[in-house]
């Protein structure tokens, strides 16, 4: 039997479980990726009042406990958040063998307007880390009610080196629609 690649999965703020969060998702992943991959996916603290800073500690706590090679990925806060975990943590993504890539869906860029929530923002100088860091995929829905797509076009500004998974109909949790383009994205990394 095929060993797994262990795709690490960090949650969307607010409730999670039944019809809420990224629950849908991460099903979604399991069902077209389980396959190919082991899916981690903690609940992270306090997702309806969330804390960056004990959001990236339990970032930090799960990717320690992942295999080498493994798929980091992230939904909404979640997508943000494993950024700037990886901003702050450069030492975990320049060793070539830790991550396969990395996957940011949905994600807000904190900073535009109505968006400014400086706790979630990525500074100048963690911008400037992550220009380095590869493969990063940024993936969003055109039809996002939530996290418009102007989103993913400032992401890609700011990192011109990452790819562009653009989805027409998954809204923002991507649990309805099609999101084939991001499954065969993910499936290259198997």
């Amino acid at each position: 039997m095929a060993v797994l690649r262990d795709l690490v999965f960090i949650h969307s703020a607010g409730p999670q479980g039944g019809n809420n969060g990224s629950t849908g998702l991460i099903s979604r992943l399991e069902e077209a990726l389980g396959d190919k991959f082991h899916i981690i996916a903690p609940l992270m603290p306090d997702p309806e009042r969330p804390d960056i800073d004990g959001w990236l500690a339990e970032i930090a706590k799960t990717v320690s406990q992942a295999r080498s090679g493994a798929v980091l990925m992230g939904h909404s806060l979640g997508g943000s958040s494993i950024l700037q975990y990886l901003a702050r943590n450069p030492e975990i993504w320049r060793d070539s063998n830790r991550f396969a890539a990395v996957f940011s869906i949905a994600a807000p860029f904190w900073g535009l307007e109505d968006w400014e929530v400086t706790d979630f923002s990525l500074t100048e100088d963690e911008q400037a880390v992550l220009a380095g860091c590869r493969p990063m995929h940024f993936c969003h829905s055109k039809d996002d009610k939530i996290v418009g797509f102007a989103h993913c076009e400032t992401y890609l500004q700011h990192f011109p080196q990452a790819d562009q998974i653009a989805l027409n109909d998954a809204g923002h949790a991507l649990s309805d629609g099609d999101i084939i383009a991001l499954i065969e994205k993910v499936r290259i990394y198997a």
